[in-house]
């Protein structure tokens, strides 16, 4: 990472940790800042955060405020669209049937901090594995498609991933993912599906339920850690961090929730999640919660790579030639903690033997 670059990273860090460093900065310190607020698609949540404090919000200069401000409005306008998305599927799930609001769609619909000026991409849904094809049924009567469809893909998906290929409908604006878990059947931390279940929470007044706190954070790590290639994902980060600062800091609280991490198998997960929102999002985590750290070598490596993939990056630097290689690390991470040695190589196999015939891949 260049000095230049990694001085702005450093300032957009700064900002998420307290919002009043912007004082001072120059015109050129608020262009690369919000252009790296928005590879982190964290751009809407920078300006709600400064909006927060009337002070800070007009000490913005003119140009910058307006980014954020058309940020902010576009964050609100995919929110309606969300809320809009919601109603309807509510009239179309099968009645009797747990359906769970998982991630952007669980904690916008919460009121959490940590939503306010998350844009919303799609919607994820979770039901129990045995209500999965009456709700793909239901679904699909009111004219909600698989986005995927060769055979291979659809085989990928439904044996071995943790939720349906994507689903769009005509005349709608997000897409649906269906889940039957929340991490790969076949991936190295698959969490207690039932265990989630049972500690579920209903919204007050919806068709929808959420998980319990400790679980978003559950998953909300296991997402992040297993189940992404990291690149440019300082905003699951933040996600973190924001479920962090909301949970209450007894120690007996602390305790039964790193008694939750270590149930669901994400011990290792979590230490990454504590390391990284500690170290640079400045999240208070009492002593309580740290579980065992990995072997200091694979530390090393872990630091390596996610300051060089997770950490945004301004979109027309040229990639370095370490960029590159962390990013092939963090892909083959990826693939190695979602799928066994023979199932990663048979799949590696299928995808090498489509791209020499120019088919579509997936996964």
């Amino acid at each position: 990472m260049s000095a230049s670059l990694q001085n702005a990273v450093s300032r957009l860090l700064g900002v998420l940790r307290e919002p009043a460093s912007v004082h001072g900065l120059g015109l050129g310190d608020w262009e690369e800042l919000i252009r790296l607020a928005r590879a982190a698609r964290l751009h809407a949540t920078l300006g709600r955060r400064l909006m927060a404090d009337p002070t800070l919000w007009a000490a913005v200069p003119e140009q910058p405020r307006g980014h954020l401000q058309a940020a902010i409005n576009f964050a609100a306008h995919r929110r309606h669209l969300l809320e809009l998305e919601l109603r309807t599927l509510a009239d179309v799930l099968p009645p009797g049937i747990d359906v769970v609001l998982l991630k952007g769609a669980a904690y916008q619909m919460q009121g959490l901090p940590n939503a306010d000026g998350r844009i919303a991409a799609d919607i994820d849904l979770l039901v129990r594995r045995a209500d999965l094809d009456a709700v793909e049924a239901a679904l699909a009567a009111q004219g909600w498609a698989s986005t995927v469809s060769d055979e291979y893909d659809q085989r990928y998906y439904r044996e071995w991933s943790h939720e349906l290929p994507p689903m769009r409908a005509d005349g709608h604006a997000l897409e649906l993912d269906l889940h039957h878990a929340i991490a790969p059947v076949t991936s190295r931390c698959t969490p207690d599906v039932e265990r989630l279940f049972a500690a579920l929470l209903p919204l007050p007044g919806s068709r929808f339920s959420v998980l319990s706190p400790a679980d978003q954070l559950v998953h909300a790590v296991v997402h992040l850690f297993q189940d992404t290639e990291l690149d440019g994902r300082l905003r699951d980060l933040v996600d973190i961090d924001g479920l962090l600062r909301m949970l209450p800091a007894d120690d007996g609280s602390m305790r039964s929730l790193a008694a939750r991490m270590r149930h669901h198998g994400a011990d290792r997960l979590f230490w990454y999640a504590l390391h990284y929102c500690e170290r640079w999002l400045g999240t208070p985590v009492p002593a309580v919660l740290w579980p065992s750290p990995p072997p200091r070598p694979i530390r090393r490596v872990m630091d390596w790579m996610l300051v060089r993939t997770l950490l945004p990056h301004l979109p027309e630097a040229r990639s370095a030639p370490d960029r590159r290689f962390a990013g092939e690390l963090a892909r083959l991470r990826y693939h190695r903690m979602r799928m066994p040695t023979p199932l990663l190589l048979r799949h590696a196999a299928i995808k090498i033997w489509r791209n020499a015939r120019g088919l579509p891949r997936r996964g």
